[in-house]
């Protein structure tokens, strides 16, 4: 018997794993193809910043009809920010309700790829704004292929303005601070699932981080570990450590909260407590504890538990465990996982922790976490030549882009190229097994099939909550020197001479934070906005800096 498959899924009632040994991994024999996603392309000029909205682009994703255009209006704020950072109108997609995997293919290709679009105006960045009824997962799905997708979806149209709020607060006034912490939290119940998820995720993560850190490819100020291995998890322990003044990223892993043995008492009440953070003999860290709360503030969460994210209106697990149902295998507690899986009709849904967290004025700007069961998979895959294989770097590379300030939607992009990779290399396969249908079956292709089959799956449930084009809010560093700075030294050269200075001018210790901002790449019109200056005055000082200094390197270097 190959190595287990771990599932991160407890009971409401009684805390209890839904499947406290695991699923062995020859289960995985049994899957089918799934439907291909869009192909992916590059779009644009990718050698320039992907943090550049005037080359990469912004667009909403809304509802048709009355919705859709009231959740527009909600984020008009958000809206004129964007328009003024890339320079042209923002781009505004309307669309149905309703689509499958097939659905969402046809309309990324003829609507978001429209031939009669300027390939240079196709949007990047893109927010959906709604929850899956309004706007499909499916499609949310086939646009990150190609682009960075988030989503906001709230219970009202206070969350939109909140949200909004809170993100347009920190762009303007980010943190006195040039680094985040970074968090590493374990819920340690005792259960076997969090035990290897720590032994393999949560482990080689600090070690991977703290590594990093060392050889300055992780720009985290501090790097923690969060939750006691020796005794049960604690919400207290954990909310205290998330409610710092300054952002953070934080990685959590826990079970995520499913029905009790008796289901839930009704939709409103899985609504609210599907997905919730389980916290063994402590209970359930729910949305309700969660609103208003100060929990990481600023910040960005990579919340690993099943439903963690949201409810999807179709599981693609779904076949698969009704298969092994079918044949008899593993009995009473496949019946607990499959008792919270969607019903037909049911309603698919954001869950309620980030939608808490986001709406919060003191909570993240951005969550990461899975819309549908959360398998081990992502992190361990079973079919490695000598056993199985920890992919750590997945996730801790996209915590390294987070803390460097990159886009979260580029960060989110990490776990994105694995899920197309691997849905590339399954499709293939699965050509390859229709073409030699009738030879005879090889288990070695057999197998390799049901490992893909998971590792797409399980990739391809990971969404990102909030405005993919948001940034940890962090202020750069003034550049080091040996002595401080003078007009003379900033701009007293030959080749290029400064230009009068105005009557009442900014300190040169006020200019020069702004300027290396500009250097670093944030766009001049932010920037100016952000410290009261004139952003043309900005980009002429900005030059004549960049300028000096590649004058006074090559002073130094003899020429």
């Amino acid at each position: 018997m190959t190595a287990p498959l771990h599932l991160l899924l407890a009971g409401a009632d009684d805390h209890r794993p839904a499947l406290a040994e695991g699923l062995a991994g020859d289960a995985l024999d049994r899957t089918a193809a799934p439907a291909g996603l869009p192909e992916a392309r590059q779009l644009r000029d990718r050698g320039r910043d992907p943090g550049d909205l005037a080359v990469q682009r912004w667009a909403l994703i809304v509802p048709e009809g009355e919705a859709g255009a009231r959740r527009e209006a909600l984020v008009r704020p958000l809206v004129e920010r964007r328009r003024a950072e890339q320079g042209s109108d923002v781009r505004v997609y309307r669309v149905p309700p309703a689509m499958d995997a097939a659905d969402a293919a046809r309309w990324h290709r003829e609507v978001y790829l429209d031939e009669r679009v300027a390939e240079a105006e196709l949007p990047f960045y893109q927010l959906i704004l709604g929850d899956l009824d309004e706007v499909p997962l499916a499609l949310q799905q086939a646009q990150m292929i190609d682009g960075a997708v988030g989503r906001l979806a709230f219970d009202d149209d206070a969350g939109y303005e909140a949200y909004v709020d809170k993100l347009l607060r920190w762009e303007r006034s980010p943190a006195p601070i040039a680094r985040a912490r970074s968090l590493f939290y374990t819920a340690h119940d005792g259960t076997t699932a969090t035990a290897h998820a720590y032994q393999a995720l949560i482990g080689p993560g600090l070690a991977a981080a703290r590594s990093g850190r060392d050889q300055g490819a992780y720009a985290a100020a501090d790097i923690a570990e969060l939750g006691d291995p020796t005794a049960p998890p604690s919400r207290d322990d954990l909310l205290a450590a998330a409610a710092t003044a300054d952002p953070a990223v934080l990685l959590s892993v826990s079970h995520g909260q499913g029905p009790p043995r008796r289901g839930w008492s009704s939709a409103s009440d899985q609504r609210r407590r599907q997905g919730a953070i389980s916290l063994g003999p402590d209970g359930a860290l729910t949305g309700d504890d969660l609103a208003g709360r100060r929990f990481l503030p600023g910040g960005a969460w990579l919340l690993f538990a099943c439903y963690g994210a949201g409810t999807p209106a179709t599981s693609a697990y779904q076949p698969w465990l009704e298969r092994l149902r079918d044949l008899g295998q593993y009995g009473e507690p496949l019946d607990g996982v499959l008792r919270g899986l969607p019903r037909p009709g049911e309603r698919p849904f954001i869950a309620g922790v980030p939608r808490a967290v986001l709406a919060s004025p003191d909570g993240p700007l951005a969550v990461i976490g899975h819309v549908d069961l959360a398998w081990s998979y992502s992190f361990e895959e079973l079919d490695g030549r000598d056993g199985p294989r920890n992919r750590v770097r997945r996730f801790t590379s996209l915590l390294a882009y987070a803390l460097r300030r990159d886009r979260v939607g580029v960060a989110f992009r990490e776990l994105a190229s694995c899920a197309i990779a691997a849905d590339t290399e399954l499709l293939a396969l699965y050509s390859r097994q229709a073409m030699l249908a009738a030879a005879a079956p090889d288990p070695a292709h057999a197998s390799r099939l049901g490992h893909l089959w998971m590792l797409r799956h399980d990739l391809l449930g990971y969404v990102l909550l909030g405005d993919p084009a948001a940034r940890l809010p962090l202020t750069p560093p003034p550049v080091a020197a040996a002595q401080p700075l003078t007009p003379q030294d900033l701009f007293g050269f030959a080749a290029m001479p400064a230009a009068p200075a105005p009557a009442i001018a900014p300190s040169i210790d006020a200019l020069e934070p702004a300027i290396v901002r500009v250097l670093a790449g944030e766009r001049a019109d932010a920037v100016a906005a952000a410290h009261g200056l004139d952003r043309a005055e900005l980009e002429r000082l900005a030059e004549l800096y960049r300028a000096a200094g590649r004058a006074a390197i090559a002073r130094g270097r003899g020429g």
